[in-house]
């Protein structure tokens, strides 16, 4: 039983990690937000409202002198700026010279991509602050996610570190002795439907050894094929079957040195990856491109399954899905370990995830919005029935990301922090 004043400390350093957690990932949208802000105003174009939070509205706070108003809303999910000449069926508005419709291309370009240039400066900021004061890698990534010329300090895989002599040959050969035991099986991973479960150790892949340092280039030469599985469960040996997808071969398991735990990194001398200042500017910058790549990567993967039709791939995209919950419950986890720097490297992750996810061609993001300036530019089309059409595609777009949101948020507390809801996950 856990004596109360260690659960009570326990509980204190949780809270305190989320709120900590949700207070960073609200300073970086607000980071997006005045990129626009700034942006619009360098430009000549008039912004109406600097919102906190998402309408309805509670209250104006303040109006400054060149009519801005500055609200208070009513959910707490973040920022937004309200440009003038927006809304087409407010003619004075909409036909005003310091209105955004009415600016140029350039300036309305710059405008929409401030935001995501704001996150990009971010991260880069963040990523620069970690290297040089020292940090650890956040996870271990399988060998086939990422190209060998292009590497991750913050995701790296284990054959880097081992290049980078950040794994000893007494480390490498603890890991290869180690048996890969499951900690826990993903939902709806390629694991699930071959039934494996907590605890089993896998032996044999194809009929190779397996250990926690080959298994990962072992499914990477599965790949598209078959596979057949050897592991044992409390002593008694079982054989699954499955079929990798074509573009990877991921078990969905957590097991057993698939990663490095703090003690492990500890054995070190001081922080694990740490460059002077300069050198740390200049990896901050391959670590957006190698963190870019990474993240592309998984988009493209995840669209594939998702418009695959197929239940299975669906399911494992879906559950490949996380969202600010699990961003939350990920940086909680990194400052109750004591890694204050660490955290810093996570914020520059989100910073630029925010950046990257924002720059999609999708409608109601600044890309898809870009895109349309693009469209309505080049084909010369009046701008009062555009907008008019666009208006109605971002408003379907928005309610759709809202409602993918939404689920996401949902099975990660289902995920994350164990919360019981009806007939989600």
């Amino acid at each position: 039983m856990v004596k109360k004043p260690v659960f009570f400390k326990f509980l204190k350093l949780l809270m305190i990690g989320i709120i900590i957690g949700i207070l960073m990932f609200m300073l970086l949208v607000l980071g997006h937000e005045l990129g626009h802000f700034i942006s619009a105003k360098k430009n000549w174009v008039k912004v109406l409202e600097f919102g906190i939070g998402i309408p309805p509205k509670i209250c104006k706070i303040w109006t400054d002198k060149s009519g801005t108003e500055y609200t208070l809303n009513l959910l707490p999910l973040g920022w937004f700026v309200r440009l003038k000449g927006e809304d087409p069926k407010d003619e004075a508005d909409f036909n005003a010279p310091d209105s955004f419709i009415k600016a140029k291309v350039l300036p309305k370009t710059i405008i929409l991509l401030a935001g995501v240039a704001a996150n990009f400066v971010i991260a880069w900021i963040l990523f620069t602050i970690s290297f040089s004061f020292g940090t650890k890698p956040i996870s271990i990534v399988p060998e086939n996610m990422m190209q060998t010329s292009l590497q991750s300090y913050l995701m790296p895989t284990k054959s880097f570190l081992y290049e980078k002599w950040y794994i000893t040959e007494d480390m490498k050969s603890q890991i290869e002795q180690s048996p890969v035991m499951v900690n826990d099986v993903i939902s709806g991973s390629l694991s699930t439907t071959m039934g494996i479960q907590s605890g089993d150790i896998i032996k044999t892949i194809n009929s190779k050894s397996i250990n926690a340092w080959n298994i990962e280039t072992t499914l990477k030469n599965s790949i598209g094929g078959e596979i057949s599985l050897y592991y044992t469960r409390n002593g008694v040996s079982h054989e699954a079957k499955g079929t990798c997808p074509e573009d990877n071969c991921t078990l969905g398991i957590i097991f057993s040195y698939s990663g490095f735990t703090k003690a492990d990194f500890d054995q070190f001398s001081g922080d694990l990856i740490k460059f002077p200042l300069t050198t740390a500017m200049v990896v901050s910058l391959k670590e957006i491109k190698a963190q870019t790549v990474l993240t592309f990567n998984a988009l493209g993967s995840l669209g594939k399954n998702l418009v695959s039709f197929d239940k299975t791939k669906i399911n494992w995209a879906l559950n490949k899905l996380s969202g600010p919950v699990g961003a939350v419950k990920l940086g909680d986890s990194i400052l109750q370990s004591g890694w204050w720097k660490l955290f810093l490297a996570f914020a520059g992750m989100i910073s630029l995830a925010l950046a990257i996810f924002n720059v999609l061609p999708i409608p109601a993001l600044d890309g898809g919005r870009l895109l349309g300036v693009l469209i309505q530019w080049i084909a010369k089309l009046k701008p009062e029935k555009y907008f008019t059409i666009e208006g109605y595609f971002n408003m379907i777009f928005f309610v759709l990301l809202m409602g993918l949101g939404v689920y996401i948020i949902l099975k990660d507390l289902i995920r994350f922090w164990w919360v019981h809801i009806p007939f989600i996950g």
